[in-house]
């Protein structure tokens, strides 16, 4: 009777394990979407940093365009 109560006891610990790695991957996949969502935001961010960098600077080259034909350079 030990042995089948030592071999209960083991596929209990054995389902008990794997439940647990199932709720570790379950907990790292609903971090996943969190993740993507700050990458895209990340890239989001950087892009619209380059594109006021590069309005700025063509409104430079504009302005120093308007002065030649002005005359005033």
């Amino acid at each position: 009777m030990s042995s089948n109560m030592y071999l209960y006891e083991k596929a209990c610990e054995a389902h008990s394990q794997d439940l647990r790695r199932e709720a570790e991957k379950a907990q790292m996949l609903s971090h996943l979407p969190r993740h993507r969502r700050y990458i895209s935001r990340y890239a989001a961010g950087k892009l619209g940093v380059l594109l006021l960098k590069l309005g700025a600077r063509l409104k430079q080259f504009e302005q120093s365009d308007a002065e030649m034909e002005a005359g005033t350079w």
